[in-house]
């Protein structure tokens, strides 16, 4: 653990974001989860708060001002209604919000004690959380990005659905929550995926629901495709196999 956590501080660019991959010199999205896993360690408080420096100074570009103007002007605009004043994040610097890295860095930022926050955090979260409420499918559930394209509904997915879910998990008797987790319910027999399974467990163990009877389990699942190969996933699923989510348990700083 020491030395995944030094290596993690030793990874961290100038400007207090963290690269995907050793040799870029481009933060991104792995920003929040450097953030997160490092609020675990005592020494890597200066490291935490410049991370989240760096996150609270991201700003989509989609939704800039200009770009909102345009929008209004644009013949679709009525097609795929969303409120573009309500801001996330991308997977890369000033591109578009996008459900997943909005998930990541609401997690981050509500783990991180006041100290660390910048005094633009609370602003950030009340503007991404408002975002994924706003781009949740009708009818529960969440997809990569826009709840619908060109007038069409878009399908929920698994792991969009769990992350945004997690993120948003203090409000859970929210009718929007409440109908996302029970999409989730209803979905869980169709999962082929072990990561998308195990998350999914996570899920429901963070919200206090029970593993719908007759639903797949991680050992079914393994003895068709045994999917421990994959680091991440392996990840996963010792943490969905682990009990109640002890990790997920940060006191938030400020109630959205």
């Amino acid at each position: 653990m020491a030395r995944g956590f030094r290596f993690l501080r030793e990874s961290q660019l100038a400007d207090g974001s963290w690269p995907s991959t050793p040799g870029e010199r481009r933060g991104c999205w792995v920003t929040s989860l450097c953030c997160w896993l490092l609020l675990a360690e005592k020494d890597s408080s200066a490291s935490v708060a410049a991370g989240l420096q760096w996150l609270c100074r991201d700003w989509p570009s989609d939704t800039t001002l200009w770009r909102r103007f345009l929008g209004k002007l644009a013949s679709q605009r009525k097609l795929h209604p969303i409120n573009d004043s309500y801001r996330g994040w991308g997977w890369t610097p000033g591109t578009s919000s996008w459900v997943e890295p909005t998930s990541f860095a609401l997690i981050s930022l509500e783990h991180a004690g006041n100290r660390l926050l910048p005094s633009n955090a609370d602003r950030r979260r009340e503007l991404a959380s408002a975002m994924l409420y706003d781009r949740m499918c009708p009818g529960g559930g969440w997809n990569c990005g826009n709840p619908c394209v060109y007038g069409v509904p878009g399908e929920p997915l698994v792991v969009p659905t769990v992350w945004a879910l997690i993120a948003l998990r203090h409000d859970p008797a929210r009718r929007k929550n409440v109908e996302s987790i029970e999409w989730l319910e209803r979905n869980i027999a169709n999962i082929r995926s072990g990561g998308s399974l195990a998350l999914a467990r996570i899920c429901l163990d963070t919200y206090g629901r029970r593993w719908p009877t007759g639903a797949p389990t991680l050992s079914d699942l393994y003895e068709k495709n045994e999917f421990l190969g994959n680091v991440q996933v392996a990840a996963w699923s010792s943490l969905a196999m682990s009990g109640p989510s002890h990790w997920l348990n940060g006191v938030p700083t400020k109630t959205i």
